[in-house]
């Protein structure tokens, strides 16, 4: 899918005719930061404003704030009467989504709760079908859009806890992958298991988002591993590293394992075990019976 090319137009236009656009990504547009935001209105106090904000026509002597949220902000603080604008026509819902995304990408890094929802706007303003489509229009891969759209499904709690630990973008990418694969490790609900391995990542314990893949796959066979999960939670210094060196199986236990999940899925299905199974079941058994 192409968006239509527009002529923009470069004007000075009084500040009472643009508004700024409650459905806008960014919604704290930058205030969450005082010195960022005091040094800009600084900035355009003394040098006025360098680069002009980006509009839409709405209606005659109506504009729509697309990209200069903080800069329209500090225009109407130090109460100046125009400022300097790159003017688009009116475009379609989908087609202003998909043109401020790229204004704004190219200006500073999305947040991932930001981009997630850009991205979902676009895709359903434009009535995209599939992810596919959606990233052949924003140039980006397949896989990086729909990780983007899934955080937009996690959980409000979750969503919170990721932006009071300040996690970057990747860590947030690897929760969306990591979290199905919790579980209730003894003591510890899988809450609690989420704000342990926050608090590993802000204080540099968890060191990288790779480590949260490594704990997927230390995760997904827990009944194994739970004892050293156990430990793993309840030492704040525990690394990743510790953690995986200590869950390494030999072939030998790797192949026990895998034997029981096969008898306790036969059971939980209720599917019975054949003559030959039931046999080699029973030998099992007398061995353990010497063993232990």
């Amino acid at each position: 899918m192409k968006l239509k090319k527009h002529e923009v137009i470069f004007k000075y236009l009084p500040v009472e005719q643009i508004a700024r656009d409650d459905e806008q990504p960014r919604k704290n547009y930058g205030e969450e930061s005082e010195k960022s935001f005091n040094r800009l209105l600084k900035s355009i106090d003394e040098y006025g404003i360098e680069d002009p904000l980006k509009v839409m026509v709405l209606e005659e002597k109506r504009y729509l704030t697309m990209d200069g949220h903080r800069r329209h902000k500090c225009a109407t603080k130090l109460g100046l009467k125009v400022v300097p604008c790159f003017i688009y026509p009116k475009m379609s819902p989908g087609e202003f989504e998909a043109r401020r995304y790229e204004v704004q990408n190219n200006r500073r890094s999305w947040k991932p709760f930001e981009k997630s929802n850009a991205l979902h706007r676009i895709k359903t303003t434009l009535g995209l079908r599939t992810n596919r489509e959606l990233s052949e229009l924003v140039h980006l891969s397949i896989t990086v859009v729909s990780n983007s759209l899934q955080v937009r499904e996690q959980k409000v709690e979750y969503l919170d806890l990721m932006a009071k630990y300040d996690l970057g973008e990747s860590y947030k990418i690897e929760f969306v992958h990591l979290k199905p694969k919790l579980r209730k490790i003894r003591n510890f609900e899988t809450d609690e298991i989420i704000k342990i391995l926050f608090e590993k990542v802000k204080n540099d314990v968890i060191r990288s988002s790779r480590d949260f893949r490594k704990l997927g796959k230390i995760f997904s066979r827990a009944t194994a591993n739970e004892e050293e999960l156990h430990r793993f939670l309840s030492d704040p210094d525990m690394t990743v590293s510790v953690l995986d060196q200590r869950t390494i199986q030999s072939g030998f236990s790797l192949i026990i394992e895998q034997a029981l999940q096969q008898v306790v899925a036969k059971r939980k299905n209720g599917v019975a075990f054949s003559t030959k199974e039931l046999g080699i079941l029973k030998q099992f058994h007398n061995l353990l019976a010497k063993i232990i």
